[in-house]
């Protein structure tokens, strides 16, 4: 058949019938291949060694106050979220939905579990090992069943009873190890840390709507809020070009390229084997410590890190895609 008969033939059935039909390849679909899930899967798992970060980084950041730091780190993460993370607004429904004031809701849920995870991180970072301290905080997944049983999100499971004693029994390893010393305001601020990031993804559980930009819009909330926390109780302090440097690549990596790739990946790969994945981040940020020589490499560390992660993966289990999808 020539290229003219085909035309002819194409107009010749539109005559006839509504339906456009389109013979060979003489008009080739233009929408491109998707991505695989799989390819989807990768992308989300570039946020373990981007979080792993965050201890060390913070270590380096120590000489000046925690909200300033993390005023600094939310600036910059807001500088690069706004510009990877634009809201497409094609048409007029879409853009009603960008301005709408329910789709700041999320983004303020964002800021308060931003803003007390990594706050409390660093003020538990100035009284225990950093390491420690991640480790700790990284104790939100049992958080997140035990609350949600409570609160009467779903039922708590023997398999969730398990991963809480399990827990618990990692953080005694590891606080009992003879590493560090026992401070109750350092391990209070751990355990708050992952409390706050817990709260936050039992309020996406129950919120339904889809989010727009919440992680831009929660760092520029994020940054309001520090500022003012810092201004109103802590002193001011010039810092060092390897502290500002610090502050700025805690917002660049693990809070904006970090979370990024990890919602984009989480939402469109294999969700449940992202969250297994996350769960080797606390390791991999004391190997990176030990490695620089910034923490003792210990055994109590490696136990109580294996316990934490074992719990985490035995009490979350299947819960981990409907509460944070």
């Amino acid at each position: 058949m020539s290229a003219a008969a085909g035309r002819f033939e194409t107009v010749e059935c539109k005559a006839m019938s509504s339906t456009t039909v389109r013979f060979g390849t003489l008009s080739p679909p233009s929408a491109r291949r998707p991505i695989s899930p799989k390819a989807w899967t990768c992308v989300g798992a570039l946020a373990i060694p981007l979080w792993a970060t965050w201890p060390t980084l913070a270590l380096r950041a120590l000489e000046i106050p925690a909200f300033e730091c993390l005023s600094i780190a939310f600036l910059f993460g807001w500088f690069i979220l706004a510009g990877l993370e634009r809201p497409a607004a094609n048409g007029a429904k879409e853009a009603a939905a960008v301005s709408s004031w329910r789709s700041w809701i999320p983004a303020l849920a964002c800021a308060v579990g931003l803003s007390g995870s990594n706050a409390f991180h660093i003020l538990a970072t100035h009284s225990i090992p950093a390491a420690e301290a991640n480790l700790l905080s990284y104790l939100w997944p049992v958080e997140i069943v035990g609350l949600g049983s409570l609160l009467g999100f779903f039922v708590l499971r023997r398999r969730q009873l398990i991963g809480l004693g399990m827990g618990f029994a990692g953080a005694v390893i590891l606080m009992g190890g003879g590493a560090i010393s026992l401070s109750s305001t350092g391990i209070g601020f751990a355990l708050l840390s992952g409390l706050s990031w817990a709260f936050y993804c039992l309020f996406r559980l129950k919120w339904t709507a889809a989010p727009v930009a919440v992680l831009s819009r929660g760092c520029a909330i994020s940054t309001a809020f520090c500022a003012l926390l810092h201004f109103l109780l802590e002193p001011t302090v010039v810092p060092s070009v390897a502290a500002l440097a610090s502050s700025a690549a805690i917002g660049i990596v693990p809070l904006a390229l970090g979370n990024l790739v990890w919602d984009k990946g989480f939402r469109r790969g294999d969700s449940q084997l992202l969250a297994v994945m996350a769960y080797a981040t606390p390791l991999c940020s004391a190997v990176l410590l030990a490695a620089l020589g910034l923490e003792s490499f210990t055994w109590s560390l490696v136990v109580g890190a294996v316990v934490l992660v074992l719990a985490d993966n035995v009490g979350h289990g299947r819960c981990c895609r409907v509460v944070l999808n």
